[in-house]
């Protein structure tokens, strides 16, 4: 059995699911605050705590700048020689990291070599037409371990390029109405989906008014950025 709790700390929030049942283990399920400090090991405060959370070098320079809010959705992996905690801007890339691991030799260490070096959407692509010489030249990864990625892994990734079966992706969780045209608008002013995302729900908190006026929604996350 499960337990999956959604716990607010202070301004910030943890997501937590908990589960009982080997050989899963009590996950986080992303956490969001403040961007202490950034690079492949970035350093997050949430609630009083300071998390150090191992990201892709491309995720790294997608991170806002130090001091500014960000969340990031997680993978935790717990060895005898301690708790590593894996973040993810999007739940694609996630899905796409833990698609990765579930291969034979291949690791988290290699899995986020490869997310280093191309994004989730790209590998899906690979992996689904077969493109074992792109495969091949990533790190970690040889000739033999790009085809058994095709084999094992091409059937699971679906025309459209998301995970089958790793829930919901980042187009579908991003925001709607008034919100998601107000996102629209300040990725057309060139800020980037998340910062944008983060400043409009900002601005909603305690401001109800917004819900159906899009031009206080771009005044009031502008505030923001």
């Amino acid at each position: 059995m499960g337990l999956a709790v959604d716990a607010g700390i202070g301004d910030n929030a943890v997501g937590v699911a908990a589960h009982t049942i080997q050989p899963r283990v009590t996950m986080i399920a992303f956490i969001e605050g403040t961007l202490l400090s950034g690079g492949t090991e970035a350093v997050v405060a949430v609630g009083g705590f300071g998390l150090e959370v191992h990201v892709s070098a491309l995720c790294a320079g997608d991170l806002p700048p130090c001091g500014q809010q960000v969340r990031l959705w997680t993978h935790a992996v717990i060895r005898e020689d301690g708790w590593f905690l894996y973040g993810f801007l999007d739940p694609e890339e996630r899905s796409m990291f833990r698609l990765l691991i579930s291969v034979s030799g291949v690791g988290p260490k290699v899995a986020m070599g490869m997310l280093s070096r191309a994004r989730a959407g790209d590998l899906a692509r690979y992996l689904r037409t077969g493109d074992e010489k792109a495969l091949g030249a990533l790190p970690g990864i040889g000739k033999k371990s790009a085809a058994r990625l095709v084999v094992e892994l091409g059937q699971r990734v679906p025309q459209g390029g998301a995970v089958a079966g790793a829930g919901a992706t980042a187009s579908s969780l991003r925001p709607s109405g008034p919100m998601g045209e107000a996102m629209a608008v300040l990725g057309a002013m060139g800020l980037p989906a998340v910062a944008a995302e983060q400043a409009l729900r900002r601005s909603r908190e305690g401001n109800p008014d917004l819900e159906a006026d899009l031009q206080a929604w771009i005044r009031a996350a502008l505030k923001h950025i």
